[in-house]
Order: C-alpha cells, then structure tokens, then sequence
C-alpha cells in the first residue's frame, strides 16, 4: 500500500489509481469468466484489486495470512487461502502484524493492518514505519508460508490464470521466486513496487514480461507472447 495521509474524503476507488478497473478495461473488456490471483488480499471491500474483477464474475483466489482477513472472506464466501506466500515452503513462520491505530486514513477509508504487515518489517518498509512508530503497534503470529507453485499444485481445477495480483510488504521478489509460471503465466501481472525495486523489474523481464505501466505503488507487466 502506498504513502499514508488524513483525509476526510471519501474513497471512491476499490484499487490504489484505478489499476483494477485499467487493467480489466485495457486486456479484458467484456470478459466476465477470467481467473485472478491475489496475493496479500487483505480485506476484501478496501483497496482490493480482486474486488472489482469478482464482481464482473470472476474467479478471483485470494490468498492472505493474516487470520482476521481471511475470515473477512470466508464470511462472504470468498475462494481464500490462508497462507503467506514466499520462496519456500513451512510451517509456524514469525509474520509480523502492524495495526494502525485507528486514526490513519488512506483514499478516505481508516486502515487497520493492510501495510507494512508482513514476513518481516525491512529496508525501506522499516524506515517508512520508523517515521510513524507512534501511530502503528506491532505483534508477531505464527502462519504457514508456501510457494505460489506449491499452492497452484494443489488448485487441481486450475487451468489457467489471467490476471497475477502481489502485495506483500516487500516480500514481493521471494513471492515470485516460489512460481515458476510456466503453462499458468499469466496475462497480466500487478506487482506493488512501492521503491521502485530494479530487482522485481528484472526478474520480471527475465521470466518474458514487459513493464506495460507503472500506476503507483504498482507496476504492471504484460507477458511479452500475450494475445
């Protein structure tokens, strides 16, 4: 999630800069039977890229360790997988929760602990929170890590994938490490880059993706053999 501010609008986007609605807009318009993945999908009706694609009938898979918003989901009946994602697989992994404390609004809406929540607060996500230690409390809980490949395996009516959602807190490379695309690469991937981190944009390049646009704090990236 992008920088914070006080506001007292109200938001009127689901996505940070309208990517979701751009990006279904852009490659699929009109297309109501498509297959998104997100990952790091927090609560489902704020700052949500999935939000907007399941309501024009799609398959979206969410996937969320922290246990408050996967329940979120569960409740409406959402397809959710509570797992944190990374480079490997394991069990009972240190995930650090940062709750805001009540009194941070972002696009309008007040946010509970949909930033800096992560597999560890690090390199430019610690400095960012260092500059508001007084308005975030953190705990440590104990989630389940596996690969992207690992959870798509186990997805065995998964015939594809369009649209490939990350936000993670700065965990987005060892994210993408732990999926070897291959026949489920996406179309479409949004990958949050709030750094600007060349890393993510060069491993991206490397599996056949180009940089098609960067709307802040997400780069998209088009598959260079997409239709």
């Amino acid at each position: 999630m992008g920088r914070y501010q006080r506001t007292g609008r109200v938001g009127e986007m689901a996505a940070e800069s309208n990517v979701d609605t751009i990006v279904f807009d852009q490659f699929f318009p009109g297309q109501h039977n498509g297959v998104l993945l997100e990952i790091g999908a927090a609560r489902p009706d704020f700052l949500s890229i999935g939000a907007s694609f399941r309501a024009q009938g799609w398959r979206v898979i969410s996937i969320e360790p922290n246990p408050a918003f996967a329940s979120i989901h569960r409740s409406l009946n959402h397809e959710i997988l509570e797992f944190a994602c990374s480079d490997t697989d394991a069990d009972d992994v240190d995930f650090v929760v940062a709750e805001a404390d009540g009194d941070i609004e972002y696009q309008g809406e007040k946010i509970s602990a949909e930033s800096f929540s992560s597999l560890g607060i690090r390199g430019d996500f610690e400095k960012l929170l260092s500059t508001m230690k007084d308005r975030f409390s953190t705990r440590t809980i104990k989630v389940k890590t596996r690969r992207l490949d690992t959870i798509l395996a186990n997805l065995e009516d998964l015939n594809r994938l369009d649209v490939l959602a990350v936000d993670v807190e700065g965990w987005e490379l060892e994210c993408l490490k732990g999926f070897s695309f291959g026949s489920l690469a996406p179309k479409v991937a949004i990958i949050e880059n709030l750094f600007l981190d060349v890393g993510i944009v060069e491993f991206m390049k490397g599996h056949g993706y180009e940089l098609w646009r960067r709307l802040e704090p997400n780069d998209i990236y088009l598959r260079a053999n997409a239709d």
